[in-house]
This record gives C-alpha cells, structure tokens and sequence, in this order.
C-alpha cells in the first residue's frame, strides 16, 4: 500500500474512534442525568438527551429552561 492510503485508512480509523467514544460518553451522560432527576431518558443521535414526560419525548435543554 501507499503512504497516502495508510495514512487515508489510519485517520478515518481514528475519526471512527472519535466518533464512537465521544458518543458512549455522551449516552453515559444522558443516563446519568436521568438518575439525578429521576426521570426516564434516552439518547437519540443527532437529538440529543430526550427526557420522558407526560406529553412525548422532551430535548433536554427544553425541560430545563421550562422548570
């Protein structure tokens, strides 16, 4: 193989991990802040953390400036 193409193949690989490890922490966050108010949450990609409340599936930054 090419320099370039490793170079291609090994930073894709490492946007990919980006990606993958920034979105965990981003799920372990929703779960937490869910425990903290006591509240079912889940994580939608492109979303965001999604609070459950009696009218559907809240973002979260709505639920906080609406308390």
């Amino acid at each position: 193989m090419k320099l370039r193409t490793k170079l291609v193949l090994f930073g894709s690989a490492a946007l990919l991990a980006v990606v993958v490890i920034s979105s965990a922490g981003k799920r372990a966050g929703c779960a937490y802040y869910g425990y903290q108010i006591d509240r079912h949450v889940k994580y939608a990609l492109f979303v965001g953390c999604l609070v459950e409340t009696p009218s559907g599936w809240v973002p979260k930054a709505q639920v906080i400036t609406t308390q």
